[in-house]
């Protein structure tokens, strides 16, 4: 009696499961191809790498002509001579003004004219003052000697 309830059963399966896909409303599973399809995918991945990767050298090479650029005639009316930082917000500045110098304290909020040189004092103080801060490739450079 089993066997033939199990038999019943196999055959009823087994013919529900064949009625199903008849009229085909089941979803198929996706297929998986591995072939041109994965091939132009990784060749548009690299294509826009190579894009993205020129385009932010491109970046920085005009960035690096347009910072190099400076306004005109503004060297000629002030430029800084040498500075010194005292504490994180608080530090001292040599100035050119045209022809006069001065020394300038300078805050978080304030400046202050300190005192007023004379051509003969800047040149006195000679190669302390510092015309040019040191880049990082010079500090970098300077630290790998050690």
């Amino acid at each position: 009696m089993k066997s033939l309830k199990a038999a019943a059963t196999l055959v009823l399966w087994v013919g529900v499961a064949g009625a199903q896909d008849t009229l085909k409303t089941l979803p198929l599973p996706p297929s998986i191809e591995f072939g041109a399809g994965i091939f132009g995918t990784i060749v548009k991945l690299i294509l826009a790498l190579v894009v993205v990767v020129g385009l932010i050298y491109l970046s920085i090479y005009l960035l690096k002509r347009l910072s190099g650029r400076n306004m005109p005639y503004a060297d000629q009316l002030i430029k800084v001579i040498g500075r010194s930082y005292l504490t994180p917000k608080q530090s001292l500045y040599v100035v050119k003004l045209g022809t006069k110098y001065a020394v300038l304290g300078v805050g978080e909020n304030t400046v202050n004219l300190i005192k007023e040189l004379s051509a003969e004092e800047v040149e006195s103080l000679g190669p302390t003052i510092v015309n040019k801060p040191k880049s990082f490739q010079d500090v970098l450079k300077s630290m790998l000697k050690k």
